[in-house]
């Protein structure tokens, strides 16, 4: 039988995460335009599903000072593509919201 417990704990959070989705699509990093073919290339050749767009921002520096392009991976392999930017950059990747 249901309790005031299991009804509170179903209602705020005590929920285990979801396993990534594959068929889900996520920002892996936001990037100089310059490095997002270089990078997109770099994943698709160690096997990772990427795509990479261009950032078109009217204020170049509210957020950054040359243009950004955003790099798209599935979501179950998002962990091992910023691992990946990481190592070739040098830095991690940044993230934006949409």
């Amino acid at each position: 039988m249901p309790t005031f417990r299991s009804a509170w704990n179903w209602a705020f959070g005590k929920h285990l995460p979801k396993p990534p989705n594959p068929d889900k699509t996520v920002e892996a990093g936001w990037v100089p335009m310059w490095q997002a073919q270089m990078l997109a290339d770099m994943l698709i050749s160690e096997g990772i599903p990427a795509v990479w767009s261009e950032d078109f921002n009217i204020h170049l520096g509210t957020y950054s000072r040359e243009p950004m392009g955003r790099i798209f991976v599935t979501e179950d392999r998002k962990a091992e593509a910023e691992e990946i930017i990481e190592d070739v950059t040098g830095i991690a990747p940044r993230h934006r919201k949409l």
